[in-house]
């Protein structure tokens, strides 16, 4: 075995999702298993908001124990990490280096000379029997792995010749033994030397081992803004608040400059008090260049948004706050960019790789298009039958996907310690790896209306609550009551681990039901538009809500498929998503499964596509099964149907 048998080609996606370094990756047809060696070369990107990024890393450093790293991430600052893309060759080391002979039980390990070389040749040098690697690691919370080697030696002849006496209560109690005095050389299980404490001996397979820490944003530049001048993710994210939900609508300033200028409401209001008229105070307040509008008018309009887990009821620690605040305001400023496009000048934007959306209907409601498309008469129905209100097609949907760290032994982030990785070019600032491409997507905004009643049907909200319970029902026929309801009800930061449990039913619900609809979308996107499932991806922003797929690859030949899809294939799209949820080849084990109705032969996709890991998945949320209401079932009215019924009465009024 030569260092290029252990060298790999991994898609950039694949690599950050399972290549990270210090990873424990099967190498497949050569039947071992390899850690995965820092990535070396990487190139630097420079054209990145690092502000944004530490930020972000910031946030989510702080939920980390962090007793052995603390000091490496305490306050970083834009000029204490480097962003490197991310390199798709893949190079690794065999480990562990202990094997042991099928027949004989002796154990042999690899030279430290020779460490990608298996110890003579694969053959035992006592039989000539077969060798096969003790394939268990230990691992420790702080980040530390190591191989299930004897914890101590013979005490008479060292590491001579030992054997390993495996037993049928499992490897846990498997012992290493002196061949020649029969001398106990302990188990595969280790404790840390910094931590006294460690896990093992764990399978290579396990996903103890290794934590990817990443996330996924919308790459969507500020523009004409520095980030320094932003305000906190707090204001940042109330701010957008009161534009999406209509207490602000700014004519001649763009959401960041709301966000940024701090505007003289407070000074209009004292003036038209002292008896001043009020369009006189204007035009003079205008005339010398003092905003009316601005952030303070806007935080003012949203003291009441407050998402559920940034309080303190939800969350004793700062830390989780932020990271809810910050969850929201990405959220809101991606769906508002995403759907509504720039609010400035578009001269402001031509550089940059900026969404550029066009609602379905701008399409439907051209006659042009629909008599080239009569299918699409059939669009509005099939998007009623899903419980999709509005449905977008976004050219150049800009992708950042970092990775910044890893963990071991704790899916928990407050339980381990977040560990940096090896920095390609040697220096003491921390490395970050990203990468980004500008994408093609189709936005999806789900009806929030059928949500509700759908958490209603299924017992989650309840009518005869009180009005301030958080399980009471909002007015479903006021929109800005049902939007604020999501912002102020869904605990995004219960989504950020896919190995924990959604601890909150309602956001466990809401987020398994619209991440069940999303991969029914995105397992039938691929008929549909020629592209394999695996070079899509999924976003779902439970708290808006709304579905993104998008196609990850940006090869020329997936250029217009995810347009092309919008256009001309949208009902049959939406028709087979529905239709797979009903049925699966494995039913009726998988629709009984206690853990939730999804397995490989329905809706599991390949995990590079999936945010969650293909965790949080149930597809009877979705058609209904004994005692659960299905999202997609008649039962379950939305706000087009509410309308529709409601001009009916009117009708039969008049």
């Amino acid at each position: 075995m030569t260092d290029n048998d252990l060298e790999m080609e991994r898609g950039r996606a694949q690599a950050m999702h399972s290549f990270g370094e210090a990873n424990v990756v099967d190498m497949g047809d050569l039947g071992v298993t390899a850690e995965v060696r820092p990535w070396r070369n990487s190139y630097e990107i420079d054209d990145i908001d690092k502000e944004r990024i530490v930020a972000e890393i910031n946030n989510r450093a702080e939920r980390h124990q962090n007793r052995t790293t603390g000091d490496t991430w305490e306050d970083l600052t834009s000029s204490d990490i480097d962003i490197y893309q991310v390199y798709r060759s893949i190079e690794t080391r065999l480990f562990p280096t202990i094997f042991y002979c099928e027949d004989c039980k002796k154990i042999h390990s690899t030279a430290r000379e020779y460490p990608q070389q298996l110890p003579s040749d694969g053959k035992c040098e006592v039989c000539d029997g077969k060798l096969t690697q003790l394939s268990f690691v230990n691992v420790c919370r702080c980040g530390r792995l190591e191989d299930p080697s004897p914890p101590k030696p013979c005490p008479n002849h060292a590491f001579d010749d030992y054997r390993i006496q495996k037993t049928s209560s499992g490897p846990a109690s498997w012992r290493f033994r002196c061949n020649k005095c029969g001398s106990s050389m302990g188990g595969m299980s280790k404790s840390c030397g910094v931590c006294n404490e460690m896990d093992g001996p764990l399978p290579t397979a396990s996903s103890r081992i290794y934590y990817s820490q990443r996330f996924v944003r919308a790459n969507i530049p500020l523009v004409d803004i520095e980030p320094e001048e932003m305000p906190t993710y707090q204001q940042w994210a109330r701010v957008l608040a009161a534009v999406y939900l209509g207490y602000q609508d700014p004519d001649d300033m763009t959401i960041e400059e709301l966000a940024t200028e701090e505007g003289k409401s407070s000074q209009f209001e004292e003036m038209v008090e002292d008896g001043e008229d009020p369009e006189t105070v204007k035009r003079i307040l205008e005339g010398m260049g003092i905003p009316l509008e601005g952030r303070g008018l806007a935080l003012e309009d949203t003291e009441h948004i407050v998402p559920f887990d940034a309080r303190k009821e939800f969350h004793s620690e700062e830390a989780d706050r932020k990271l809810a605040w910050s969850n929201t305001s990405h959220a809101l400023f991606t769906f508002m960019r995403t759907t509504d496009g720039y609010d400035g000048d578009q001269e402001k934007i031509k550089q940059l790789d900026y969404p550029n959306p066009t609602n379905l209907e701008i399409y439907t409601s051209d006659p042009e298009f629909r008599s080239d498309h009569p299918q699409s008469s059939r669009y509005r129905d099939q998007l009623n039958k899903t419980n999709i209100s509005q449905a977008w097609v976004v050219d150049q949907f800009p992708l950042l996907n970092v990775l910044y760290g890893y963990s071991r032994g704790d899916p928990e982030p407050r339980n381990t310690d977040l560990n940096r990785f090896t920095h390609p070019r040697g220096k003491n600032t921390v490395p970050v790896f990203a990468d980004r491409a500008p994408s093609e997507a189709i936005v999806l905004e789900i009806d929030r209306a059928a949500i509700i009643n759908w958490l209603v049907a299924n017992d989650l909200l309840d009518e005869s609550a009180p009005e301030d319970s958080r399980y009471s029902v909002p007015d479903t026929s006021d929109e800005r009551a049902l939007k604020e309801w999501f912002l102020t009800n869904i605990a995004t930061t219960e989504l950020e681990n896919p190995f924990a449990d959604i601890e909150d039913e309602i956001t466990e619900a809401v987020y398994t039901l619209l991440h069940s609809m999303s991969h029914c979308l995105l397992a039938r996107a691929g008929e549909q538009c020629g592209l394999a499932t695996d070079t899509l991806g999924e976003r779902v922003f439970s708290n808006i809500p709304a579905i993104v797929i998008y196609a990850s690859t940006t090869e020329s030949f997936s250029i217009g498929s995810m347009s092309t899809l919008f256009k001309t294939r949208l009902h049959p799209w939406l028709s087979q998503a529905r239709d797979l949820a009903e049925d699966c080849l494995l039913d009726p084990a998988c629709s009984e499964d206690t853990e939730g109705a999804a397995c490989d032969a329905c809706i599991h996709i390949s995990e590079t596509s999936c945010e969650f890991f293909n965790h949080s998945l149930d597809r009877r949320l979705l058609e209904g099964k004994d005692e659960i209401t299905g999202f997609w079932e008649p039962a379950i009215q939305n706000s087009s149907e509410r309308t529709s019924n409601t001009n009916s009465i009117n009708e039969e009024a008049e």
